[in-house]
Parts: C-alpha cells; structure tokens; sequence
C-alpha cells in the first residue's frame, strides 16, 4: 500500500498530486459591480487566487483519506500563510469586514491549536491598528514552529516585552525564529490624529527580549506614526548577532543605528543592505564618522564574514577596499553622497576628484586580487 511507503516518497508523490490537482481548481476570484450602465450589478474578474488557498483547496480530498494524509495535507497548506487585509473598492456592492481573514485565522488557531504547529512563514499586510495587531500576536502564540515572520512595524509599539520574548525565544526543541520582517507605511491623517493609536509599550526595553537567535532582519519602509528607528536598532543590538541585515526605503534610520547593529554583528554579518529612500539615511553629525570617532569605512571593512553588500553611505574614500583579505564576492553596490575628508563635490573640486581617482584604483586592486584567489567581484560606485 502507498502508506507503508517511505515518509520522503509519499510526500513527493502527495505533493505531485496537490500539484495536479491544483490545475483543476478555479485560478481567479471574482466581484461584483454595481457602476454598470444598464444599471445591472455585474460579475467582474478581481484576481488571482492567493497561494495559500490554492494549496488548501489542493489538498482537500488529500486530507479525508487518512490521519497520515491528514496530518501531511496540512502541513502543505499552512507552511507559508499570507494574511491580508481586505481592500475593497467603489464598485463593490456588498460590504465585507477588512479583517475577516485575521479574526478566522485567530479563531481557527484557537480552536485547533495544533494547526498552528504547520505554519513555518507567516505574512501580515494591512493591519496597523492596536486591535488587530492584538490579533496578530495571538495567532503567533499559536504558532511554534514559525521561521519567519513578517510584520506591521506597529507591533513592536503595540506589542508587550513578554509577547516579543516569546515569539524570538528559544523553544523545547533548541529552534527559534531565525527570520523577522518589519513592514512600515505611511498612515492617512486622520489614522494618526487618533490618539488611541499613539501607544508604545517599548518591548525592547525588557531584559526577557533576546534577539541572539534571529538569523535575518529587514526593515522596510518609512511611516508618519512611531516609526523604527536609531533608537530602536541601538536597542536591538544589545543582543544581536545577525548574518542578514536589510534596511531599505527608509527615511527614518541613519548611518547611526546601522553601524550600531553591524558592529554588534560585525563576527556573523554575511549579508549588508541599507537604500534609504532618495538622500534620506544619510543624516550623521559627522559624515564619515561615528559618534566614538570610528571611520565608517573601516568599520564595513571589518566585518570579516561579511559577502553581499549593497550599501548607501554618507561618504567613501579609498579605506573602503583596501583590505584584500574581504569575502566580498558577486555584485557589490555602493552609494554615497561625498568622498570622506572632501567638502566639495566631485565634480566641483579638484581635491575631491582626486581622492574619488583614487577610491577607484582601490576598487580595481581589490577586485584584481579577488580574481586571483578565485572569486568574482564586481563594483558599482554611484555618487
């Protein structure tokens, strides 16, 4: 029988036929719209069906044949769970509540805890209020076995030092989160002028928070109402020891908090990325220094394990690459305001544009002696 398969074989051949069954489900939503010009409410295409209720619906004949199959079919489905909100539109007849999705998934994990155990990456888009992101952490208390996580920025205001350690803690079984994703937007006017909305509880200022196990974090985004920033990355360094760290379309962190958190990671980091949005991120009180005098250039270059860059700085000179001894590898993409020591522009001062010759000498010596242990370096300089 099938059954007594190999558990590796019947997963390969169960998810095959999810595939296939997944052909034969209906692939788009519809609406209806009411703006017609017989005046007759109408049946429109909306979109695409969401990945996760595909595989839901996939399975469903998978689940009914036995507690095995069961059991598989749902760890399929509720791997990766996207949860949105719901945006409706004038030509919408009918009115459906915006946080449907949310309130199900809440009641569904409460109800059936051990579903929870499936869901190993967790998605949330839209819900910025107090009251849903107090859903959002009782559906991640359920949920013990999640990888990554992405989140509002909100809920590192709204939530408690006691729900933030337990969702980066370590559990029974020696895992813990090694993924987290904060998602920042900008609010209308009338979201931030409710004060109900103006509530931080400042988890990071707990003992209990411990951010030694995250493997990987991204911000992403700017927002109007208590945004991540310095302060907030100064926080999360206390414990930090990232190999990925991605900071990008931000207004709201600076030089500042990002060399905070590299240094607290300098012996992990693999992975560096910070694109502020337009020539915002590049506030420091000294361009190319740190607060403790430290020269930003030396202090990439000293992050031993560090391979991917793509990294917008303040300013940059020849210091930068002069350590041939980097794991730098693949595309490494710098961008920059000014040369370090350099007042002037590039194009307007003789002294700068020397010193910017000379920064692209060092490059080249870089990526020659990087071609000569083996590994393909490429340098892109924007300034």
């Amino acid at each position: 029988m099938i059954s007594r398969l190999p558990y590796e074989l019947l997963s390969a051949i169960l998810e095959e036929a999810a595939c296939s069954n997944a052909q034969e489900i209906q692939q788009y939503t519809y609406g209806v719209d009411s703006t017609s010009t017989n005046g007759k409410a109408q049946r429109v295409l909306r979109g695409h069906v969401a990945n996760d209720s595909m595989r839901w619906l996939s399975t469903d004949a998978i689940r009914q044949v036995n507690t095995q199959w069961h059991d598989w079919a749902c760890q399929y489905a509720l791997r990766d769970l996207y949860i949105r909100r719901w945006r409706g539109s004038e030509r919408d007849v009918f009115y459906r509540d915006p946080y449907c999705s949310l309130r199900k998934t809440v009641d569904l994990f409460t109800n059936y805890p051990s579903l929870a155990s499936s869901v190993r990456r967790i998605f949330f888009d839209g819900f910025y209020g107090v009251e849903t992101n107090t859903m959002i952490l009782q559906v991640l208390k359920y949920c013990d076995e999640l990888d990554l996580v992405s989140l509002p920025w909100t809920t590192l205001r709204y939530g408690s030092g006691e729900d933030w350690s337990r969702l980066l803690g370590s559990r029974d079984d020696g895992t813990a989160l090694t993924s987290l994703e904060l998602l920042a937007v900008d609010l209308k006017q009338s979201q931030i002028a409710d004060r109900g909305r103006h509530v931080d509880k400042h988890p990071l200022d707990s003992p209990t928070v411990d951010f030694g196990h995250l493997q990987r974090l991204k911000l992403s985004g700017s927002s109007n109402l208590m945004p991540v920033n310095d302060d907030d990355l100064i926080a999360i360094c206390r414990t930090a020891r990232l190999r990925e760290l991605h900071v990008t379309g931000t207004t709201c962190v600076t030089t500042k908090g990002l060399v905070a958190l590299g240094r607290a990671s300098e012996d992990t980091l693999r992975v560096l990325e910070h694109s502020p949005l337009s020539d915002d991120g590049f506030e420091h009180p000294n361009a190319s220094c740190t607060d403790d005098g430290s020269h930003l250039c030396e202090e990439i270059v000293h992050c031993p394990q560090l391979r991917d860059l793509a990294i917008s700085l303040p300013t940059i000179c020849s210091d930068l690459f002069s350590d041939t001894s980097v794991n730098w590898v693949g595309d490494v993409q710098i961008r920059a305001a000014g040369i370090c020591g350099q007042p002037g522009k590039v194009d307007k001062s003789a002294a700068a544009r020397q010193a910017f010759f000379n920064s692209l000498s060092q490059a080249r010596a870089l990526i020659q002696a990087q071609g000569q242990r083996g590994v393909e370096l490429n340098i892109e300089i924007f300034i």
